[in-house]
């Protein structure tokens, strides 16, 4: 069984947050790029577990929503999950049954937010409108509810009862829950598109529309560090994700950028690509042949490694390949490429396992050390959406755009 990943708590967390008041470097010089596409006897032993790959894999089918179903969470035990769609609903169900357990109403536009809090006392939906409701599972009751305006992201907190979310207009919303106490942390003219926490929960960083990147204390409501747009991005922020010592970040935009920078004040390490600039780091294939289809290629979602013995990073792009890299020496270690896009990359607790949700509706799943595929999952018809893994590393859960969830058990190494 993978090791489950705890961040180790602050002391009085929740009271820490109080509510009421170098150059920029091209990578040059590499280390060998393991393309595994090319090697035949790769391909080979793909092709062979996506063939067997069965609809046995899905231990249960959720078909109960109407339209696309756009994200899922999962209790830390794996026998709840909670599914939110177009429909304009969310339900918690039965992980083995696929019985309703609760059906979330109240909302008036598709939802883009279920999520169980750190221990599974509270589930909190949200949709594109604003509306956000937070229900205690104990007894399915409605504790509180906001409607914040139009919403592009919802979270909670890691490690306390905390929720944040952003909005269209680029204000970001921190409420203590069910305490209802709130801050905002002004925005400044630009929508919000993503946000992700440090490991210590101490801080949150947030992406926006423009390309920039800020860091928020959340302790003491102020904007730590800014990259300003031009930086580092200069498009719509996709994706961010956080190393597990909380000193570096990881960044990917529309722009077709992805970008290491510092935590402490913002420095740019390194751009690892620069996919419409042509300078993605692919010696093998050298640069695209045709310029179009770098214009429409980003970055779609990144992901650190929580081992922190082993400094792997995955990058994911809209064109269906798959990086990983050194983050120590900026290098890449193995480039992998699906039959279609990636939609979410998720590691494996603290192991160096990763899962790739497909635009095609395919999971697969890959050793991060070698690059190879371990096995292709076919349960959906389209594309995956969102994919959650359980905290206690055993059950995962897909969203297609296919009108289902479904679970299956972690695969064996």
């Amino acid at each position: 069984m993978p090791e489950k990943y705890s961040p180790s708590p602050s002391h009085n967390l929740e009271e820490d947050l109080d509510l009421d008041q170098e150059e920029m470097n091209y990578i040059g010089d590499m280390v060998e790029v393991i393309d595994d596409q090319d090697d035949d006897e790769q391909d080979e032993m793909m092709e062979e577990d996506e063939e067997a790959a069965e609809n046995d894999d899905i231990v249960t089918e959720f078909n109960r929503h109407e339209g696309s179903v756009f994200c899922g969470s999962l209790t830390n035990d794996g026998k709840l999950a909670a599914t939110g769609g177009e429909d304009d609903m969310a339900y918690v169900w039965d992980t083995s049954s696929g019985e309703i357990i609760h059906e979330c109403k109240g909302h008036k536009d598709s939802l883009i937010f279920t999520e169980f809090n750190h221990d599974n006392t509270y589930l909190a939906t949200g949709d594109m409108s604003g509306i956000i409701n937070v229900w205690r599972m104990s007894d399915k009751a409605r504790i509180w509810d906001y409607n914040m305006g139009d919403a592009t992201w919802m979270k909670w907190h890691s490690q306390a009862n905390v929720l944040f979310a952003g909005s269209v207009d680029g204000e970001i919303y921190m409420w203590k829950i069910p305490s209802e106490e709130c801050k905002v942390f002004q925005g400044y003219g630009q929508r919000t598109e993503t946000a992700t926490l440090t490991p210590d929960g101490k801080r949150l960083i947030a992406g926006y529309e423009d390309g920039a990147i800020r860091v928020l204390d959340l302790k003491e409501g102020t904007v730590q560090v800014t990259i300003p747009a031009g930086l580092a991005h200069t498009a719509a922020i996709t994706d961010l994700d956080c190393q597990i010592d909380g000193k570096l970040i990881i960044s990917a935009a529309v722009d077709g950028k992805t970008v290491l920078s510092t935590t402490q004040n913002g420095k740019i390490v390194s751009i690892l690509q620069d996919l419409q600039g042509n300078k993605t780091v692919n010696m093998e294939a050298g640069p695209a042949d045709d310029e179009s289809e770098s214009k429409d290629d980003w970055v779609e979602a990144v992901a650190f490694c929580k081992d922190p013995e082993l400094p792997l990073v995955a990058t994911g792009t809209l064109n269906g390949e798959i990086f990983i890299w050194d983050s120590c020496k900026q290098a890449i270690r193995h480039k992998i490429t699906q039959e279609n896009g990636v939609s979410k990359l998720v590691w494996l607790g603290t192991t160096p396992f990763l899962f790739s949700a497909g635009l095609d509706g395919v999971m697969r799943y890959y050793d991060g050390r070698t690059g190879r595929c371990i096995k292709s999952l076919w349960f959906h018809t389209e594309g995956i959406l969102d994919l959650c893994i359980s905290r206690d590393g055993k059950k995962i859960l897909t969203t297609s755009d296919d009108s289902s969830a479904r679970i299956s058990d972690v695969p064996e190494c």
